[in-house]
């Protein structure tokens, strides 16, 4: 019986563990939508685009929907970062690989040869609670925020070159590109929006906790351990303040959004989380007094929704900046896609078109 009872207060945690609610990620990509520079192109700003993209920034909770370990396995920890446990593994935000695999490496040998973490309290990970593995480390949100940036930086790049050509007969090849860009327009808002949400950054995601994760017998702070505390983040507090809705936050986000340069787009990141961590305590402070329900909580989430606006902003039009494709580019693209081309211009092009520069070693 303890052990049903702590299987059904695992996936009860996991369930609540959430970003904003879809009114909240609508919001934050309505405002970066708002803050695209004047060079965007056109297509973006098509009503019927726009809504697709503010849709689509809900699609990973969606996922959450499907029960299956290869799903969650791959998508669960994506969408956090406890900032706090990294220091198990010798760890701090500014120190994190930022390559997804590189970090995983890292972790796997400091667990190997501290199997309690370098300040010994480390949970060892419990397959049995987990099946999925989406709690067996700190979280990847941030190298989910930059993957999803490079794939739109790419598709972007797609667009532009596809347009360049100008060909008719690659009109379906120009829908599909400019859909894919939108789709991952969406998934990055995602991402983005739940690095906002202070409670996406903390081992203390769903009440206060002690360093090992479990609930303080005698809590030092007076913090709710409220096991509701994380979803109402997600949307009860939005709906008590109306700030669910898009208009309630028009024209709070003024001026360009911050301008992000290309090989910048990572230590951006990194301090963009590091803003949202410092906003932990000052949450679960008001939660204490009860100023979260009023205008100062009000404000305080504000804070969160509009720097998430800010900040995706930034990445839309960095990714769209790096995106600019050179004409080696574009006879790279003609000759990989080899579209068009009779079996004799293939040859002679070569038997094997060159694809996009690959990574020594790879496949």
């Amino acid at each position: 019986m303890r052990q049903l009872v702590a299987v059904v207060l695992a996936c009860a945690g996991s369930a609540a563990a959430l970003g904003w609610d879809a009114p909240g990620h609508r919001v934050i990509t309505t405002i970066a939508l708002e803050r695209l520079s004047p060079d965007a192109p056109a297509w973006l700003r098509e009503p019927e685009r726009r809504d697709g993209i503010i849709w689509q920034s809900a699609e990973p909770d969606r996922w959450r929907g499907l029960r299956s370990n290869f799903l969650m396995h791959e998508n669960a920890p994506d969408h956090f970062l406890d900032i706090e446990d990294l220091e198990h593994y010798g760890l701090t935000l500014e120190t994190i690989p930022p390559l997804r695999y590189q970090y995983v490496a890292a972790m796997a040998v400091a667990r190997h040869e501290h199997p309690r973490g370098l300040t010994g309290n480390l949970k060892p990970h419990n397959p049995k609670l987990d099946q999925a593995g989406q709690q067996e480390w700190p979280g990847f949100l941030p190298h989910a925020i930059m993957e999803h940036y490079a794939r739109l930086t790419s598709q972007f790049r797609t667009v532009r070159i596809l347009e360049q050509l100008n060909e008719p007969a690659r009109a379906a090849q120009l829908v599909m590109a400019r859909d894919n860009v939108a789709v991952t327009m969406g998934l990055l808002s995602h991402f983005v929006g739940d690095a906002a949400q202070p409670l996406h950054t903390t081992r203390h995601f769903n009440g206060w906790v002690d360093d090992e994760g479990k609930a303080w017998k005698d809590n030092p702070y007076g913090f709710t351990a409220a096991r509701t505390f994380h979803a109402y983040i997600d949307g009860g507090v939005l709906k008590l303040h109306g700030l669910a809705d898009a208009a309630a936050l028009r024209g709070q986000a003024t001026g360009a959004p911050p301008e992000i340069k290309t090989g910048e787009e990572w230590p951006a990141t990194l301090a963009y989380i590091g803003r949202s961590f410092e906003r932990v305590r000052p949450l679960y402070e008001l939660e204490k007094t009860g100023g979260l329900k009023k205008d100062e909580g009000k404000a305080f989430i504000r804070a969160c929704l509009t720097d998430a606006g800010a900040m995706l902003g930034a990445l839309y039009n960095a990714a769209w900046k790096a995106s600019e494709p050179s004409a080696k580019d574009v006879a790279d693209f003609v000759r990989y896609d080899g579209f068009g081309k009779t079996e004799g211009e293939v040859e002679e092009a070569g038997t094997n078109p060159p694809a996009p520069p690959a990574v020594e070693g790879g496949q």
